[in-house]
């Protein structure tokens, strides 16, 4: 028993101050970063990414930090992914739109049609997680109604009962597809940001192909497919071509 109560204390110390370890790592880096020592705070928030997990906190202070050393991509790239991070994260938002505004490339996105865009805003209101205990709670009453719905003492119970199952458990399928599609965000990788200062775009994977048109640092392209070196891309007015992988970045 003593033996026991011990390793619990050991395991809860060494936890507290991992804990503490990293709060003051992302202290000494916001100092860095307040005493206008960019470079050095960037750094710091690279070796807390690397070392000690994702943080879309860390990934805004990040963009923050490049933002002030005149590295639009790497600004860009970072505000994004704190953002497929957390959707709603409106600092990231509004300084992604700070930084997208020092890109030379002007692209006008096609539209997506209203109510794709709606559903993508609902999907992106809760995490995976979120959206699967919300799937397990919601299909949880699914099955007591189903229960009113067998045992019910009268026929307007049992009646009201099957409609409740029947909405309940479609709304717990849809929660999973959504937990699903949320899931799939964060481990796909299909979206990209430029970062060479300008690349030109080949209409083939290959240097002899013929240029299309160029990029420039910071411009978010779609990759569809890849092979050997190169990297087909999309961008989102529907121009499609060919780019080498290096001179980019996937978010």
């Amino acid at each position: 028993m003593k033996q026991i109560i011990v390793f619990i204390l050991s395991v809860v110390l060494v936890s507290n101050i991992t804990v503490f370890g990293q709060e003051n790592n992302i202290k000494t880096a916001n100092d860095l970063y307040a005493s206008g020592k960019f470079e050095d705070a960037a750094k710091m928030y690279e070796q807390l990414i690397q070392n000690e997990g994702i943080s879309p906190e860390i990934y805004y202070n990040l963009g923050n930090a490049y933002y002030k050393l005149n590295e639009t991509g790497l600004s860009i790239l970072n505000y994004e992914r704190a953002l497929r991070l957390k959707p709603n994260y409106s600092d990231a938002l509004n300084n992604l739109q700070f930084a997208q505004a020092k890109v030379v490339d002007n692209v006008v996105a096609i539209p997506p049609f209203f109510l794709v865009r709606w559903l993508d805003l609902l999907i992106k209101v809760m995490n995976s997680n979120q959206w699967f205990f919300v799937s397990v709670l919601v299909f949880i009453l699914g099955l007591l109604a189903v229960m009113f719905f067998i045992y019910g003492s009268s026929h307007y119970v049992r009646k009201t009962s099957f409609y409740v199952a029947v909405i309940l458990v479609s709304m717990a399928a849809v929660s999973l597809l959504f937990a699903g599609i949320r899931k799939a965000d964060l481990t796909t990788h299909n979206n990209a940001i430029i970062m060479a200062g300008s690349v030109t775009i080949k209409s083939s994977p290959d240097k002899s192909g013929t240029d299309l048109f160029q990029l420039h640092e910071g411009t978010k392209v779609s990759i569809k497919s890849k092979l050997g070196d190169w990297s087909e891309i999309e961008l989102g007015n529907g121009n499609i071509g060919w780019v080498k992988s290096s001179n980019i970045e996937e978010i």
